[in-house]
């Protein structure tokens, strides 16, 4: 399994999204520290159907290991925060203050998830290294008391073996999908039935296409199909030395409690975007899909 040393470091750069809203992340590993460098963007449709992105100021998030932290810059104020890593579990009483609440799971299973993984038998060499022809079929379907919508996505994607995550990162769940543990009613959680076919895939995809399926209930009870394609290309993929100064906070850099992540035109209209940025930020198997 390729990793990364305290002395010997990874640098990559990953292009992810929708042909025509596409986002870039650049990741630097070295032991147990990692920084990512990344912009968010909305995007607005013009008079002709075209796209134009707003791009947010330049920002890093860097874990450290060592000090038990996760830090969030801002490069075009020079602002940080700070926050204990892996994070700690809300209290009883954080929780109230946010109106959260875990309900009781229910009794028999409400949606099913087929998961089925081929490896093609397909291999090709890319930077240096062996990748693998992986196909992942999900399906996603509600059972009696579901409150989801069925759902079907096709991976096709490239893998080689590569271990990105760090000794603090918290335990991956045994299946990839994750669902909230809280909610803002009364119902309970859905309960899922897993039933996997084929080896699951752990490794690392260097390149990824996926293919989504949805249908979902309008409000006057018509059933809306929609289909979506996101894209994964790794466009650089380095083993060598690191700078040690691209983990640590640049001098003259100021706390604070909050940074801005999107641009000023935009901040009030993309907080769930925001929040959408910083769970993939966070947690490493984003990209292991």
């Amino acid at each position: 399994m390729f990793q990364a040393s305290a002395n010997n470091g990874i640098k990559m750069t990953i292009r992810f999204g929708q042909a025509e809203n596409s986002n870039e992340h650049t990741v630097y590993i070295a032991g147990d520290r990692k920084r990512t460098e990344f912009r968010n963007s909305a995007g607005k449709k013009n008079a002709d159907g075209s796209l134009q992105l707003t791009y947010g100021p330049r920002l890093v998030a860097i874990t450290r290991c060592d000090l038990g932290q996760t830090f969030e810059l801002n490069l075009d104020t020079s602002e940080y925060t700070s926050a204990p890593y892996p994070p700690k579990p809300l209290t009883k009483e954080q929780m109230e203050a946010r109106g959260l609440q875990i309900p009781a799971i229910s009794e028999k299973p409400t949606l099913r998830i087929e998961v089925n993984t081929t490896d093609t038998g397909e291999r090709k060499e890319m930077f240096g290294r062996i990748a693998r022809h992986v196909l992942t079929t999900r399906k996603q379907t509600p059972l009696e008391g579901s409150r989801s919508d069925p759902q079907e996505t096709v991976t096709d994607a490239w893998y080689i073996d590569l271990n990105q995550r760090l000794s603090c990162d918290p335990a991956q769940p045994k299946h990839a999908q994750a669902y909230s543990l809280f909610t803002n009613g009364k119902q309970p959680r859905e309960k899922v039935e897993f039933i996997p076919t084929g080896e699951a895939q752990t490794g690392f995809a260097l390149q990824s296409v996926t293919s989504s399926k949805l249908a979902y209930a309008k409000p006057d009870g018509a059933t809306k199909h929609t289909d979506s394609r996101t894209e994964l290309l790794v466009t650089e993929l380095y083993e060598g030395p690191l700078d040690p100064a691209l983990f640590e906070i640049p001098h003259g850099f100021r706390h604070v409690q909050r940074i801005e992540r999107n641009s000023m035109s935009s901040a009030s209209s993309n907080r769930m975007q925001d929040l959408w940025q910083r769970l993939k930020v966070s947690v490493t198997s984003l990209f292991n899909l």
